[in-house]
């Protein structure tokens, strides 16, 4: 009998041990999310590391900065934005005809206010092909993806079956000329098409030198709906600020598309996800929320606020602080005389209304000791089993 005990204590360990190794699991290795494997690579496959956490700029001003209506990004540099560089290194890339060509690279900004979230970049793309007005996005053609606080993607993670389309909802476009109006198209949702006017998406695009740039602005509230329908129920809120500064994480995956000039086809095409493994163990393209490779954070600051009520600002905690200092000025003149007169009533002995052996703990000390003490009772009985289940195997 005692055998059995000791061995059930050495079986329990085991097992605790198997579930914290189980834990760890890689995005490959969850079954159900269908991630797309074989036939995609990036240039140097050891190199390769997805972009990670890109900072939001935080302007209440942007609308007046920011004319995001003509493709002119000089406004964006004039503002010192922070920028985040896109490129073979950190981006995923298949190419069913040719490789990415030398130099190919994407500049981008991300920039935030009450209303929006702004994105702004350049491609520095050796062979640009304009796409067709009010196509879908058959030109060199841009797509931005979206997961508010990650919160898909962490649907996907913790029951994979939950989504019975695991996608990003896409936002695309392509250049259709100097300084025109972007035509977001929107893909994967309840809705696809091109987006209406009235949701307050507006952007434009402008041929340049080395490639081509553009710039949007994509309301914040068509960006929560969305996913609420796809992912959500009862309008779950994200929260920003309290006492722990939380920060504004949203989910974000980027894809380019590069096109032939003449019939259309797609030459090569790059997203930064996470880099997932296919078989030969080389990074290869996901389309799914999970494996998204971009988190953009917006850093809790004074006075941020949104107009999506969604998106929910929590005041921080004013508390008064603690009196730890003598002051620092010294009385300007002692006294000089004693006191004449004799206070009438002596003042009330404190120890004879509370005597401080008797005194209760305070609530933060009571759950202090308790909880100290139930930490060390629990490790003295863990210590005297372990010890009883030795001397039961030593008898025996």
């Amino acid at each position: 009998m005692k055998k059995i005990f000791a061995i059930v204590i050495t079986v329990a360990m085991l097992l605790s041990l198997g579930a914290v190794a189980a834990s760890a699991l890689t995005s490959d290795e969850i079954e159900g999310v269908d991630f797309t494997a074989g036939g995609y690579s990036v240039e140097n496959a050891e190199d390769f590391s997805s972009v990670g956490t890109v900072k939001i700029t935080w302007d209440p001003d942007a609308s007046t900065k920011l004319d995001v209506t003509d493709g002119d990004m000089n406004d964006w540099a004039q503002a010192e934005y922070n920028t985040v560089t896109l490129d073979a290194s950190n981006m995923v890339w298949w190419a069913p005809h040719s490789t990415v060509p030398a130099g190919w690279q994407i500049q981008t900004y991300f920039v935030a206010d009450k209303d929006y979230l702004y994105v702004g970049f350049y491609v520095t793309d050796s062979a640009f092909a304009y796409g067709s007005a009010g196509g879908h996005y058959d030109g060199d053609a841009f797509q931005v993806c979206i997961d508010f606080g990650g919160l898909m993607g962490k649907t996907l993670k913790e029951d994979p079956d939950s989504l019975p389309n695991p996608k990003n909802i896409f936002y695309s476009f392509s250049c259709t000329g100097d300084g025109n109006a972007l035509e977001i198209w929107r893909e994967e949702a309840d809705n696809n098409g091109i987006i209406a006017a009235e949701e307050g998406v507006k952007g434009a695009a402008a041929a340049t030198e080395s490639g081509w740039a553009a710039e949007f602005a994509l309301p914040f509230q068509m960006l929560y709906d969305d996913y609420e329908w796809k992912a959500w129920a009862n309008d779950p809120k994200i929260y920003v600020g309290s006492d722990q500064r939380l920060p504004l994480n949203i989910g974000c995956c980027l894809y380019y598309l590069d096109r032939s000039a003449t019939a259309g086809d797609i030459h090569w095409a790059a997203g930064s996800t996470n880099g997932i493994t296919d078989a030969a163990g080389v990074p290869c393209v996901s389309w799914s929320a999970y494996d998204n490779g971009i988190n953009l954070e917006l850093d809790y600051v004074d006075g941020i606020e949104f107009t999506c009520p969604s998106i929910v600002v929590m005041p921080l905690t004013e508390t008064t602080p603690e009196e730890t200092e003598a002051p620092t000025e010294e009385p300007t003149e002692e006294p000089t005389e004693e006191p004449t007169e004799e206070p009438t009533e002596a003042p009330t002995d404190a120890a004879t209304d509370a005597p401080a052996t008797d005194a209760p703990a305070t609530e933060q000390e009571t759950e202090a000791e308790g909880g100290c003490g139930s930490v060390i009772g629990f490790s003295a009985i863990a210590v005297l089993a372990a010890a009883a289940a030795a001397v039961a195997l030593k008898k025996d």
